[in-house]
């Protein structure tokens, strides 16, 4: 045990230093090879190509080049370092000259400069989102080596990144090239910023918009017959599965050398087949432009028509209501690989959740691979992407920096993920205040800005059921975190009859399952109760035909920050999902799911009977911490006669310390080991009673530091290796008192031994061993429910009483009025902790989280 504590603390230490060292460790997700029909996803066509960049990359941080080391992409490493990954590519004379090149990454974070050849070619503001850079010719040499590099940078913060440094159960944001990089060849004369997007107008008719720029770029001007050359088709093709064509529409036009045209069409479609999640039916768009017979380019992209609208009674889908949706949200989380995933991978975690019933997939807090939106297509599962913002404090929305900041991103965002049909609503962000005007003003400028660029429905998540109508805002989510959901029921109903039941919906349903398999439901944050609970909020939503859920999470997965509430883990995993990490199909939960979203056989939840989850550790340390402390008052009859004294005479035993009576150093340093030991006791009772507490997890988290709350976090979970921390700590505070009340006596005229202050500062915390029977009970206390809010009271003014103790020991043994001691002690622990505040309030904005994490918690 002994052995088990000091290599956690050396893995805190470690934790600590990377925190201010920049320590790295670069991890490489295995090569694999792309399938033929993952083609057309990476834009392959008849005209197009692509060069994949997965290997031979070497990084190295800044100003150490010479420890360059060889990696493969998808890549990402740990730590707050600056990295730059460098690559070497070779074209030849007739690509550079018959082609344009495209750079298109996938995802990597969190900033970077791209650069080509020594020059930089463009700027990566921050964010996982896919995205594409032009690749300059003029830059790149035939025949010889051409060197890409991207330099990374990777520090979140508390106001100035999207996501945030404070990260409540977020998926782990490992910085890095951690997606596919590909050079897209394309040819000269091609079709760019292709954009479409349609309505529903009626139940089976549809406007499709297509609009698309030209870029007229021969490959030999001498060859140019101006009466040939110069004039296009640009024809558009939707096909059918089958290869019918459900659409064929030219349109010619003339466009001179060098120059560029956009064109738009609109069309209207007559009765396509829709798609849906119980067919999901998708149609083929073809983008092809000819010159004169000869195809130039072709740009295939994947088309699906559905609607999906929220009505004020109901959901409708296709024109069918009330719709609901079984959805569930989806964090990429790959054992060892953080936020890594072969495309394999993903597919086989969407078929997974399809074949548990959902029909949605909710891609919270973190920006999706663009792949997983080509599978939910191919899949039938509606997606429903979102702003990775959770819990940002109204203070900070308010500011204009931060406005600027997320509509930048919300447009790249929007701008990267529209061509996928899959997506059917935008989040605007998850765990706002609905009391905060700010949060509101920001979800409604939000809102009319996606309603700008993309036409989808658009929602928000929010903590707290008193959620006023938003402008804008088509759908108004709730989270329900580790409660039974017959507490949420009433303040749902009476949010719908406000809003409307087709507007409110439950965005995020979490319950953690760190106790694991038990003999039934009875004991909470088992695997037994998260199916009970799942299995409530099924039968509420298909009875009252709410517009749906998405229960949190399909999978366990793992987050750069530890957590209370979702259990502890060595390596940040949290236990909330309907199935593991390994993925195995062996949860009660899954089966209770899988069998009402699919109409199957009713799968049987035990009740059980409820396990008594104190401690025994609590009562074994107590026993042995009282008979510790009846052999000290039996040791001698000096001792007995200075306790009652020092208890019931306090100024009197302080007198005798000043006028340096005899006092036994041996028995106050046994006293200040019983103290520390009832201290820890007490300590570790109040924290594994709050293990699962929200509120104490983001009052830690406020502060940003992993290593805080892995700490915090190990010590609520560990009760046994708490109780040898939290004495260690408590006597490191009886050693670091003394030293400050000897360093304050420097401050008089009278001088003061040490061994007095020592005495004094000892002996003024006796009143701890009187609580020393309510330490062996205070967890099954707490626990009952019973007078909990008397009891805290109670021990908060037994402290002050200890805190008035200590004052009247150093005035007394200082000889000095109580006046100036009462002032100074607390002057001083006012500007060390609001020093401490204000240090933290100024680099990671806690004091704005902190007031956010309390107003969160009075609405949950």
């Amino acid at each position: 045990m002994r052995n088990r504590s000091i290599v956690f603390f050396v893995l805190i230490c470690m934790a600590a230093l990377s925190q201010t060292e920049g320590q790295i460790r670069v991890n490489s997700l295995p090569h694999y090879d792309l399938v033929a029909q993952d083609s057309i996803f990476l834009g392959v066509t008849h005209t197009r190509s692509i060069l994949s960049l997965d290997g031979g990359w070497n990084v190295y941080k800044k100003d150490a080049r010479d420890e360059m080391r060889t990696v493969g992409v998808p890549c990402n490493f740990t730590g707050q370092d600056e990295l730059t990954f460098e690559k070497e590519i070779k074209l030849s004379s007739q690509q550079i000259n018959n082609n344009t090149f495209q750079l298109l990454f996938l995802g990597l974070s969190y900033s970077a400069e791209i650069i080509v050849n020594n020059l930089v070619i463009y700027k990566h503001p921050g964010g996982n989102f896919p995205f594409h850079v032009d690749l300059p010719k003029d830059l790149l040499k035939p025949n010889k080596r051409n060197i890409l590099a991207v330099k990374i940078f990777h520090s979140l913060q508390s106001d100035a990144t999207i996501p945030m440094n404070q990260r409540f159960l977020f998926p782990q944001n490992n910085a890095g090239i951690f997606r596919d990089v590909y050079i897209q060849i394309l040819p000269l004369t091609s079709i760019s910023n292709l954009d479409f997007t349609y309505r529903a107008v009626g139940g089976s008719h549809f406007n499709l918009f297509v609009s698309a720029k030209v870029n007229n770029h021969p490959k030999d001007e001498r060859q140019v017959d101006s009466s040939k050359n110069n004039t296009f088709t640009l024809r558009t093709r939707i096909i059918s599965p089958q290869g019918e064509e459900f659409l064929n529409s030219a349109n010619g036009f003339d466009l001179p050398l060098h120059k560029e045209k956009i064109l738009s069409q609109s069309y209207d479609l007559s009765s396509p087949v829709l798609w849906s999640p119980q067919t999901p039916y998708s149609y083929s768009m073809r983008i092809q432009l000819f010159r004169g017979e000869q195809l130039v380019d072709e740009v295939i992209k994947p088309i699906s028509f559905y609607s999906l609208e929220p009505l004020n009674d109901a959901l409708s889908f296709n024109s069918i209501s009330p719709f609901i949706l079984n959805g569930t949200t989806y964090y990429c989380s790959n054992d060892g690989y953080g936020n890594m995933a072969s495309f394999e991978k993903m597919r086989e975690d969407i078929k997974l959740i399809k074949a548990m019933g959902f029909n949605a997939i909710r891609f919270a807090k973190d920006a999706p691979h663009p792949y997983l939106l080509r599978l939910c297509e191919q899949y039938g599962l509606l997606a429903f992407i979102e702003l990775p913002i959770n819990s940002v404090p109204s203070q900070i929305t308010a500011k204009i920096s931060f406005k600027d900041r997320i509509k930048s991103y919300l447009g790249q965002f929007l701008n990267n993920y529209k061509e996928y049909s899959a997506i059917a609503g935008i989040g605007l962000g998850s765990s706002y205040l609905p009391n905060s005007a700010d949060h509101i003003s920001l979800i409604s400028n939000l809102a009319d800005l996606s309603k700008h660029l993309i036409r989808k429905i658009t929602y928000a998540s929010f903590v707290g059921f008193k959620i006023p109508a938003i402008e804008g805002l088509d759908l108004y989510g709730v989270e329900l975190f580790n409660k039974p959901m017959d507490e949420y029921t009433k303040k749902y109903e009476e949010l719908s009859n406000s809003l409307g039941k087709g507007h409110v919906f439950i965005s995020e349903a979490t319950y953690a399952t760190f106790l694991g398999s038990t003999n039934g439901y009875s004991n909470p944050f088992s695997f037994e109760a998260q199916a009970k609970f799942f299995s409530d909020l099924i039968d509420y939503t298909h009875k009252n035909q709410t517009p749906g859920f998405f229960i949190n999470s399909a999978f366990d997965f793992r987050g750069d920050f530890s957590s209370l509430s979702a259990g502890y883990s060595s390596f940040n995993l949290y236990s909330i999902g309907i199935l593991g990490e390994n993925r195995q199909m062996d949860r009660l939960s899954q089966k209770v799911i899988q069998s009402k979203l699919n109409d199957g056989e009713d799968v049987t939840i035990p009740i059980g009977s409820k396990k008594d989850d104190s401690p025994v550790v609590f009562v074994i340390f107590g026993l042995a911490l009282a008979l510790l402390m009846g052999a000290l008052v039996n040791s001698r009859k000096k001792f007995r006669e200075d306790a009652t004294r020092a208890l019931l005479r306090p100024y009197n035993f302080y007198a005798d310390i000043r006028d340096l009576r005899v006092m036994s150093g041996a028995h106050t340093t046994a006293l200040m080991l019983v103290l520390s030991l009832c201290s820890a006791l007490l300590q570790v009772n109040l924290l594994y009673f709050f293990r699962t507490n929200v509120l104490l997890e983001k009052i830690v988290l406020a502060f940003g530091n992993p290593a805080w709350l892995k700490f915090v976090s190990y010590l609520a979970w560990n009760p046994t290796q708490a109780l040898i921390w939290t004495t260690f700590l408590s006597l490191l505070f009886f050693i670091v008192a003394s030293i400050v009340v000897k360093i304050a006596s420097f401050f008089i005229r009278n001088k003061v031994f040490f061994t007095s202050i020592y005495f004094t500062v000892v002996w003024s915390f006796l009143p701890l061993v009187l609580l020393l029977p309510f330490g062996l009970v205070l967890y099954k206390v707490l626990s009952a429910n019973v007078l909990t809010l008397y009891l805290f009271i109670a021990l908060v003014f037994f402290s002050i009483w200890i805190f008035y103790r200590l004052m009247k020991g150093i005035y007394v043994i200082f000889d000095v009025n109580p006046a100036p001691v009462y002032f100074y002690s607390i002057a001083v622990i006012l500007v060390v902790f609001g020093g401490i505040l204000i240090y933290f309030q100024l680099s990671e904005s806690t004091v704005y989280y902190l007031i956010n994490a309390i107003n969160q918690y009075k609405l949950m």
